[in-house]
């Protein structure tokens, strides 16, 4: 999961100081896929009421990486699903990569930055593992 894109009503980590990023991801989502459930909807909450277990669909997976940049609103939702993945007794391994002083998906709009390349390599490596 390369910058997962989780978000959810309730505020947390960084989401709290920063009332006005959270209020602006808030109303993003709602244009995309306006809701009765809003941010608290399942396709986008994977921990809200009516959301598939973590470990749904992970049955043939024996790993997962997570990668969170250090900017983005969204990095502690991705924490946490990497948490919560990790203590939900699924057998598999999960690891979670942080890069440093980058915001969402920075790795697509500079693909050439050493940062970017970085990422890469981690993910190739990742995938080449036994």
């Amino acid at each position: 999961m390369v910058n997962p894109y989780f978000w959810g009503k309730e505020a947390i980590g960084v989401e709290v100081a920063d009332r006005e990023r959270k209020e602006m991801v808030d109303r993003w989502w709602e244009f995309v896929c306006p809701s009765e459930r809003g941010s608290d909807d399942p396709m986008i909450n994977p921990f809200a009421d009516g959301a598939p277990g973590i470990m749904e669909g992970l049955g043939c997976c024996e790993k997962v990486i997570v990668t969170v940049a250090e900017r983005d609103i969204l990095r502690e939702r991705g924490r946490l699903y990497h948490k919560r993945l990790v203590n939900s007794g699924w057998k598999g391994r999960a690891e979670l990569y942080e890069t440093e002083g980058e915001d969402h998906v920075f790795h697509i709009f500079d693909p050439d930055c050493d940062k970017a390349r970085t990422l890469i390599k981690r993910l190739a490596s990742f995938i080449n593992q036994r």
